[in-house]
Parts: C-alpha cells; sequence; structure tokens
C-alpha cells in the first residue's frame, strides 16, 4: 500500500469514530428519556449535532474542495470547511452542557404525596396471643 492509501484509511478509521461516538452517545441519551426528560432530549440533540461536524468535514474534503471553493488557496478551503465543522461541534458541546447542567423540572408524580406523615397506629386485638 502507498503512504497516501494508508494515511486515507487512518483518516476514514478517526472519521469513522469520529461519527460513531456522539451516535453512540445519543442512543444511550435517547434512553433516558423517560427518566430526565428534557434534559436527555437536549443531550440527544447534542450529540446528533456534533455528529454532522466530522460529516461535514469528510464530505468538504473529500468531493473537491477545487469545485467548492475555486478561486480560493486550498489552505484557505480547507480551513473554511473545518470552521463550519467546528462549529457543529461546538453547538453539539452546548446542547449537551445544557442538558447536564440544567436542574430537570420534577413532575407532579415525584413531589410528596402528603402534607404530612401519618402516624403508624397498632391496634390491640381480643383474641390471646399465639392465635
Amino acid at each position: 500500500m502507498t503512504d497516501y492509501r494508508t494515511v486515507g484509511l487512518i483518516h476514514l478509521f478517526i472519521a469513522g469514530v469520529s461519527v460513531l461516538t456522539p451516535l453512540i452517545g445519543a442512543v444511550v441519551a435517547g434512553t433516558y428519556i423517560r427518566r430526565r426528560g428534557r434534559n436527555a432530549r437536549l443531550a440527544m440533540i447534542g450529540c446528533l449535532v456534533t455528529a454532522l461536524g466530522p460529516i461535514v468535514l469528510v464530505l468538504g474534503t473529500g468531493f473537491g474542495l477545487d469545485s467548492l471553493f475555486g478561486g480560493v488557496e486550498p489552505l484557505v478551503a480547507l480551513s473554511v470547511v473545518s470552521a463550519a465543522s467546528a462549529l457543529f461541534h461546538l453547538a453539539g458541546l452546548l446542547l449537551i452542557l445544557a442538558g447536564a447542567l440544567t436542574v430537570p423540572a420534577r413532575p407532579a408524580a415525584h413531589q410528596a404525596p402528603y402534607p404530612y406523615a401519618a402516624p403508624f397506629h397498632v391496634y390491640p386485638t381480643d383474641a390471646p396471643p399465639g392465635h
């Protein structure tokens, strides 16, 4: 294999991990939606937005920067595509943090059922002991 093919395969592996990791996070956050509600939804959406970053980067670099940015140098074009990818990462991170750091809303079912605790009484029976 040539050096370029090896580097290309390594880049493809890194891109795959960069996409799969947030998708796994979205699946995990999705399993907590019933218990965590809005916070888990925010985290799941944040993971999905974060997964778009590497996709934009791979598609932007894979389909020819020269066709996208005709009169611009390749380094400038790569910087623009990387900046767009970084915006997806930043937006996803902010959504994940919003889901993790906000206080979950308590549903009415989790509030105290009674304003006071009823006393526990043991009533004597007329039966003799052991019956």
